[in-house]
């Protein structure tokens, strides 16, 4: 989601403490600067050890703020104060034991524990520290104490390989989910970012199915993942327990960190995976592309070319309708969404998409064109689309990134009273 705009750009502000992973965040300021965001980077004692000033000066276009600027004889204003009133959206990244028991117990010792006391804009979390520290039970209590901060995006460290050759939780998030928390709170348009779906769980299912031709042929589509994927973390940053059902994803950016994720591959293994975890979900949403067709039986020998044509007429049959199969056993407090892909347009779509509402037994169904320039699959693409309801209600979506649409599409669902 480029700031285009020179005169409209993003303001962000970046607090980078004395985390090892430190030495990573010249990368995300590269990153987000080439989105045309107007970055300003401040950097503590510590932080400065492991990444030079001058690199985040250079990488922002703007001077790297240091601890020792918080009373220069320069400043007219608080550095604290002027900075939070500058900022459109703050991250801390990485956040640190220390920093973290400072902000939680209200100490503004430092500049960027000043900054954070006095912070009400929105604020992304992203903390790095070794596993055992952060598993402490004065860590934990801190980090959970942060979560009912109403403007904080927390996101949680990942597992790896970390510096201290330890394998385990304690990893910096990824760059690409930084950024794309970033995007989410700008989707906002201004409006307070709240965490509105706590309490709740939400199954999703994305991406396309593969059916089996023989050992080397398949049936598939050209679903990437992306909007379910999208849809997974929009819903995870309002505060929801996701699990994501997907099959192969076909995205290039680390974005699947945090999800609960499960791969599938044939539209067998989908409703099985769909039936384990559908009961307990309060909202689900079907936005897998499922194959038509598949053969039966499944054929594990490759097939020569001169007997396909035989092999495909006789073994050929269509896959039956996952969602209108599950939605037979909906309880009365969940939440059933359906996703239609058409061509053309909406005027001579309408109907037949206002049918599958009832044919499908769900309560919501959200139809999307495809064959327009720059809309479709992938990351990168844009989309717009109409949701429609058993009531007749027609809401669209105006053409924008499935970030945006995917936190848009939440927003009426939750909002609409069933």
């Amino acid at each position: 989601m480029k700031t285009n705009n020179t005169d409209t750009k993003i303001k962000v502000l970046l607090l980078i403490t004395g985390s090892i992973a430190a030495v990573r965040i010249p990368l995300l300021v590269s990153q987000l600067s080439k989105e045309n965001y107007e970055i300003r980077c401040v950097l503590s004692k510590n932080a400065e050890k492991l990444i030079k000033p001058l690199s985040l000066s250079v990488l922002s276009r703007n001077r790297c703020i240091l601890e020792n600027d918080q009373w220069s004889n320069i400043q007219s204003n608080p550095l604290h104060i002027e900075l939070c009133n500058w900022a459109d959206i703050l991250i801390i990244a990485p956040l640190t034991a220390t920093t973290l028991s400072k902000w939680i117990t209200g100490n503004a010792d430092g500049l960027i524990p000043s900054i954070l006391m006095a912070n009400i804009k929105p604020i992304i979390v992203a903390p790095a520290m070794n596993t055992q520290m952060w598993l402490n039970k004065a860590v934990k209590k801190n980090y959970e104490d942060l979560q009912n901060y109403e403007n904080v995006l927390a996101l949680h460290p990942s597992e790896g390989l970390l510096a201290c050759d330890a394998v385990g939780i304690g990893k910096i998030p990824p760059n690409d989910l930084i950024q794309l928390a970033v995007e989410f709170i700008i989707s906002h348009n201004k409006n307070a970012y709240r965490k509105d779906l706590l309490n709740k769980e939400i199954l999703i299912t994305g991406g396309c199915t593969s059916e089996k031709i023989d050992s080397a042929r398949h049936i598939t589509n050209k679903s990437s993942g992306a909007m379910g994927l999208l849809l997974s973390q929009v819903a995870r940053f309002r505060g929801a327990q996701v699990k994501y059902v997907h099959g192969p994803l076909k995205i290039d950016k680390d974005l699947t960190d945090g999800i609960k994720r499960y791969e599938i591959e044939s539209s067998i293994d989908l409703i099985k995976a769909i039936r384990t975890e559908v009961p307990n979900c309060d909202y689900f949403f079907m936005n897998a592309a499922v194959s038509d067709f598949k053969l039966n039986p499944d054929n594990s020998d490759k097939i020569p070319k001169n007997k396909i044509h035989d092999h495909l007429n006789k073994n050929f049959e269509l896959v039956p309708d996952i969602l209108k199969t599950i939605s037979e056993s909906k309880k009365d407090n969940q939440v059933f969404v359906g996703f239609c892909a058409f061509t053309g347009s909406i005027e001579e779509a309408r109907i037949k998409i206002k049918e599958k509402i009832f044919q499908k037994g769900c309560d919501y169904l959200f139809a999307n064109p495809i064959d327009l320039p720059g809309q479709g699959f992938g990351f990168s693409a844009q989309n717009e689309g109409w949701l429609f309801d058993t009531n007749n209600m027609e809401h669209h979506i105006k053409k924008t990134s499935k970030i945006d649409l995917a936190n848009k599409l939440i927003t009426k669902i939750i909002s609409v009273k069933k």
